[in-house]
């Protein structure tokens, strides 16, 4: 009886002592990770809040706009634009003008069409001065007929493949007598009308500017018409050194000799090219 009454006491001892101890298991079993965890978060939210109080957002949103504005930066990203320096822009056969230098109505010539009279500055001077040279070395000469520079703002025009940048002009010629109908309209040239030794120090004056800053490049005129002033040089005691580097004339329309070189339907007037002016970043 009295072991029967022991065992039943501790029987009832294990009942009463296991569920503490099942209970204290679980606590030490509580998975460490999630307290370990807990604490981490705790901490990184504190860093979080502390950046956020100095520069008012999260590391981790500030981090992807900032990765964002990168890549958009990326995608959206263009190279800065060099603003083109003086007047003519590109080749006078593709090109333009800004701001534009206006060939005023003046003594001597005639502008045939004011809303093409606009050109480099230099281009404006050089004109105003190979006409005033010549008007003054034959001052009984008739008007001067003056042609198409460029539009107001270039580009291409009607009737001319160049003439886009500010750098071309067309100069009627000088004649013995005025032509009917000149200077509204530009006139054949022939040994019969064509007056040389106007004409030659017309084509001469601009010439003259060939070593200056946006001076002269090229002259176009009819090999014929060059031919006739080529002879009439010769007779007049012009050198044929001199005549070799003016004129194209006698080697043939497709020589490269010369600045004056022939040009189709150049037989009643001439075609001064000039130069890019220095300043002009984006001339050609």
């Amino acid at each position: 009886m009295r072991a029967f009454v022991v065992g039943l006491v501790v029987a009832l001892g294990l009942l009463v002592i296991s569920p503490p101890a099942a209970h204290a298991k679980s606590r030490r079993e509580l998975p460490k990770p999630l307290a370990a965890k807990g604490q981490r978060g705790q901490k990184g939210e504190r860093s979080q809040r502390g950046q956020k109080s100095q520069n008012g957002s999260k590391p981790q949103k500030a981090t992807t706009r900032a990765a964002r504005i990168s890549t958009l930066r990326g995608h959206e990203h263009i190279e800065p634009r060099e603003f083109a320096r003086g007047q003519s822009i590109g080749a006078p056969w593709s090109g333009r003008l800004q701001h534009p230098t206006q060939l005023l109505p003046g003594d001597g010539y005639q502008i045939r069409r004011p809303a093409r009279a606009f050109g480099t500055e230099t281009t404006v001077e050089f004109i105003q001065r190979a006409i005033g040279d010549t008007l003054e070395a034959f001052p009984d000469a008739h008007v001067l007929a003056i042609g198409d520079i460029s539009a107001e703002s270039g580009g291409p025009i009607t009737e001319h493949r160049s003439h886009q940048s500010g750098r071309d002009v067309d100069i009627g010629l000088v004649y013995k007598e005025q032509p009917a109908g000149y200077p509204a309209s530009f006139v054949h040239a022939d040994e019969s009308n064509l007056d040389c030794a106007a004409t030659f120090k017309l084509l001469e004056s601009f010439l003259a500017s060939a070593n200056e800053d946006g001076g002269v490049l090229m002259v176009f005129l009819d090999f014929n018409v060059q031919g006739i002033l080529y002879h009439w040089a010769r007779e007049h005691g012009v050198s044929e050194r001199r005549l070799e580097r003016i004129f194209q004339y006698p080697h043939g329309r497709g020589s490269s000799e010369g600045i004056v070189r022939h040009e189709p339907n150049h037989d009643n007037h001439m075609h001064v090219r000039f130069q890019c002016p220095s300043d002009d970043s984006a001339c050609r």
